[in-house]
């Protein structure tokens, strides 16, 4: 017992010293997230290769419904091959549908809500409850975009399409036939002399999107077309893409370049680097909303200058703490420090 209250009197000290230790923060120091327009851009090195025979592999584990083409048959990019459904995958999309409609209902709900929240703010509702309802509306948002790109995935993979003009050489399965994710189900022969494969890190641009290819000998740059993506990542862990050219190119195998891609220019908003907090594997923000702090959940983009591109998860013109915002995140660690027994 006496060791027990001896223990206790221990950390009752020091937790005491860690209190007087920790500086009295000022008010904090607060700059608005500032709206602007966001275009992603990436570049990559890429190499062209001679054409090589392309295996279409299931991205999922499915039944084999339908194909549509046979052994030596000329495809069309685009073109559907093969069609993939059975239980397992017809059960997963309707899974994912409802999970769609449900983020839809509860996004439209909590969009009423903000509407709602801005006609009576401040007659009957105050800062804190416009806020809520700003958070509500920003998590529904995110929540129905996820669920209708799970839906989107699942729908496309149960189709595999031709990513470029081809010829079919084989196919490994028959209709009726199980599949598990990773099997490959056709392969084909692309038209053409050669193709430009990239070494991709990151998020990879949406398939059939358009860049354009600068060799390193300081030729004139061509527009290419993003056809595929190989299910095996490069030793160095990058993505490998496939591009094609939009215009017949004089390409010579083993040429190598750099392959640039601009997005669409999206609204976005820029806080401060230091205003940007990780915690966790997760990004925050401290927003400072009626005198109260509250961790923010967003989605970071690239540096511009001193400040961060803000893609998801803030609004423009909410405060954001700029200063000391780590130290105001994780202020209340000693209230929450749980001794060991």
């Amino acid at each position: 017992m006496a060791r027990q209250e001896r223990r206790g009197m221990f950390w009752w000290r020091a937790g005491l010293l860690m209190a007087l230790a920790t500086p009295v923060m000022a008010t904090p120091v607060t700059l608005p997230a500032r709206a602007l327009n966001y275009q992603p851009q990436a570049r990559a090195w890429a190499r062209v290769e001679a054409t090589a025979p392309l295996v279409l592999h299931a991205a999922t584990a499915a039944r084999v419904v339908r194909l549509p083409v046979v052994p030596g048959q000329t495809v069309a990019a685009g073109q559907v091959l093969a069609v993939l459904g059975g239980p397992q995958l017809d059960g997963e999309l309707a899974t994912a549908r409802a999970q769609a409609q449900a983020a839809q209902q509860v996004l439209a709900a909590a969009t009423r809500s903000m509407a709602s929240a801005q006609r009576t703010y401040p007659l009957t509702t105050n800062r804190q409850a416009l806020e809520a309802a700003r958070t509500a509306l920003d998590t529904a948002q995110g929540h129905a975009v996820a669920a209708r790109a799970n839906l989107a995935t699942l729908q496309a993979q149960a189709a595999l399409s031709s990513p470029t003009g081809a010829t079919v050489a084989s196919i490994a399965v028959a209709s009726g036939t199980d599949v598990q994710a990773g099997a490959p189900v056709l392969t084909l022969v692309p038209r053409g002399r050669s193709w430009l494969r990239a070494e991709w890190f990151g998020t990879p641009p949406p398939a059939g999107s358009v860049g354009r290819f600068t060799p390193s000998d300081d030729g004139a740059s061509v527009p290419v077309r993003l056809v595929a993506e190989l299910p095996a990542r490069a030793g160095n862990g990058a993505r490998v893409l496939d591009f094609a050219p939009v215009d017949p190119a004089a390409w010579q195998a083993g040429e190598t370049g750099e392959v640039s891609w601009r997005g669409r220019a999206e609204p976005a908003v820029a806080v401060p680097a230091q205003a940007i907090i990780l915690d966790a594997g997760k990004w925050y923000v401290l927003t400072a909303v009626g005198g109260k702090l509250a961790a923010r959940a967003v989605t970071p983009g690239p540096a511009q200058g001193s400040d961060v591109v803000v893609t998801a998860g803030l609004q423009p013109g909410v405060p954001v703490v700029v200063r000391d915002a780590y130290l105001l995140y994780h202020r209340d660690f000693a209230a929450q420090y749980t001794p060991p027994d």
